[in-house]
């Protein structure tokens, strides 16, 4: 038990583990590491919770799966016990919440400050300001017949690791008020577009203030973070800290603390604000418990007035991620689109915003086919440009982290620039300390490699990001044209952006024995299909950038890591292992089937 101490301190970076309800902290680890070891599953279909983004964390054995099954009433109480428990001692976990078909109505606010100042959560959610008032109207817009409206706030606020600088995160939970994704998503659109065409000069003043942080990303499309009903990660539970992206991938020590509980009533028409609770008056556990999102499987909708509106949501701009200050890596950044609007079914139309994959792109057309080297050979030179806030040589550094091996021998550099590039390669990354750009050049892709490399240090510029590179690249590609239509109606081809091998699962996430048969998985759209662990290669691949995994026919391949599951997609990229070659790497589940096992075979 001391050494589990021990090993808790190490991995939080803390000096001391005390508090004053706790009076023996060695027991208490013991307990909680059993606990979610035992509910630990290999199983996505069982899974209810996963840890933020794959971290590898004090209570875990040798071999975790970073998902848990925790779904009986008594278990969940167990958990968000602990869960408070830890979060006393200094130590939170970074558990998330698998969405369930309806959820809770949430809304995460994130505002980009700068490295000393931003939006503090006191400042936004005052009662008497005029963003709870704007808010608080739009909600009496949409739900009408309610005579009152409890909203719970937890609040992150501080310095992001991933971007250096401070950041707003504040999560509005309507606890009595269940939707589904659909339905959130109608929400969030009308809620951008009131606040987008206020003219109370309050809201213009904040709108002013926080685009003279950030510009081009604190605009309230993006503030009001939608990835919390779309991404692919989960909802980061109240209570617990978000991890930054590799190559830190620490805790980033602020979690969702309480807040207060703030009511807003409307009756006999008057509509008025009051703060009910303080974040003293609660229990940790009740805190979770009131800002939990998993709702029972069946649970009626609240009722609600279809809000109806014409017009799109303003433009977005900023990059990566989905797993929302909700949970996941990258979390709260999107990529960058025109407007949209939300069709029935919750997805977006022409002129959309699209959801990211897990290799920090949107959906991209299509690859029809592996390409020859004559094509390769004929592809035309592109140049993507970055962002570094940071010197030459911690640029270095920070690319010779993602990059691994000895790579003196590809540096060059001199006071005003350096560059990367291997011997008799194409491939270039250039900076210059003058505006401190990141230039990658040379074939598509190659580019997108060099992008993936770069992602979880760099930002984009402008409207000038990995959506480019996909173009170029289809463009290029023979006889693609635009407009040509993708996925498995232009040939039943993968997005032409696979995850980099920096977003390759930890060779612990491998399934275990008993993942390796077939699982049942459950669709975007509601049918359910299934896809064993174990499939055969029906069409040969040939990688074209770090990180995928070469096949050839017939190659025995098992699937590791599926970080789309559940969505209908034969097009999404898998990671896993060919059994032949033994070598691990992302690669489309279409060049894939599933394996056909005979009845004879299965007899024992």
């Amino acid at each position: 038990m001391t050494d589990l101490v021990a090993k808790a301190k190490k991995y939080r970076e803390v000096e001391s583990l005390q508090h004053d309800s706790i009076p023996n902290v060695p027991e208490l680890l013991e307990k909680i590491s059993k606990f979610l070891q035992d509910h630990e599953t290999p199983s996505s279909n069982d899974c209810t919770h996963t840890v933020f983004d794959n971290f590898s964390d004090w209570w875990m054995h040798s071999k975790p799966t970073y998902k848990l099954a925790v779904a009986e009433d008594n278990t969940v109480e167990q958990l968000h016990r602990m869960i408070a428990q830890l979060y006393d001692l200094g130590i939170p976990l970074t558990l998330t919440e698998k969405r369930t078909t309806v959820i809770r109505l949430i809304q995460e606010v994130e505002i980009w400050g700068t490295q000393d100042t931003t939006v503090t959560a006191s400042q936004l959610v005052d009662c008497q300001g005029a963003f709870m008032k704007l808010l608080g109207k739009v909600m009496n817009i949409i739900y009408p017949n309610q005579e009152f409206l409890d909203c719970a706030i937890f609040d992150s606020t501080g310095l992001s690791k991933t971007k250096g600088v401070m950041k707003t995160s504040v999560r509005l939970v309507w606890s009595n008020i269940v939707v589904d994704r659909t339905r959130a998503g109608k929400i969030h659109d009308y809620m951008v577009h009131k606040f987008v065409d206020t003219e109370d000069p309050e809201i213009k003043a904040l709108e002013e203030r926080v685009q003279g942080y950030n510009s081009k990303e604190n605009q309230w499309c993006n503030m009001f973070n939608d990835s919390i009903y779309f991404g692919r990660f989960g909802i980061r539970m109240p209570l617990c800290d978000r991890v930054s992206p590799a190559p830190l991938k620490k805790p980033e020590h602020r979690p969702f603390k309480p807040f207060g509980v703030v009511r807003f009533n409307y009756k006999e028409g008057e509509e008025s604000i009051e703060q009910v609770c303080d974040h003293t008056e609660l229990s940790g556990e009740e805190w979770i418990k009131i800002g939990c999102i998993r709702r029972d499987a069946g649970q009626a909708l609240t009722e609600w007035t279809p809000p109806v509106w014409t017009g799109t949501a303003p433009s977005r701009s900023r990059p990566a991620g989905g797993g929302g200050g909700g949970g996941g890596p990258g979390g709260g950044d999107r990529g960058g689109d025109r407007g949209y609007v939300r069709a029935e079914d919750g997805a977006r139309q022409p002129g959309q915003v699209r959801i990211r994959t897990s290799g920090g792109s949107g959906e991209r057309p299509a690859r029809q086919q592996p390409r020859n080297s004559q094509q390769t050979a004929q592809e035309s030179a592109i140049t993507v440009n970055r962002e570094f806030e940071g010197t030459l040589a911690e640029f270095r550094e920070q690319l010779e982290k993602c990059m691994g091996g000895e790579q003196s021998a590809n540096f060059t550099i001199d006071a005003d620039r350096l560059v990367w590039q291997q011997q008799g390669d194409t491939g270039r990354i250039e900076m210059k300390a003058a505006n401190r750009r990141v230039y990658l050049s040379g074939k598509a892709h190659q580019v997108r490699s060099l992008c993936m490399t770069v992602a979880p240090f760099c930002r984009q510029v402008g409207g000038d990001g990995a959506s480019s590179v996909a173009g170029s690249r289809l463009g290029s590609r023979t006889g693609s044209r635009p407009g040509s239509e993708p996925g498995s109606r232009a040939g039943g081809g993968a997005s032409s952006f696979a995850p980099s091998a920096a977003f390759a699962p930890s060779a612990v996430y491998a399934p275990s024995a008993i993942s390796l048969g077939a699982t049942s998985q459950t669709s975007g759209r509601g049918g359910a299909f299934a896809e064993p662990s174990k499939r055969v290669c029906n069409r040969e691949f040939l990688p074209e950038g770090q990180g995928e995994l070469e096949m050839k026919l017939e190659d025995l391949i098992t699937v590791s890591h599926d970080p789309e599951v559940g969505e209908a997609n034969i097009n999404r990229w898998v990671h896993g292992m060919n059994e032949r070659t033994k070598d691990r790497g992302w690669f489309p589940l279409s060049y894939t089937k599933v394996l056909q096992v005979s009845e004879d075979a299965e007899q024992p």
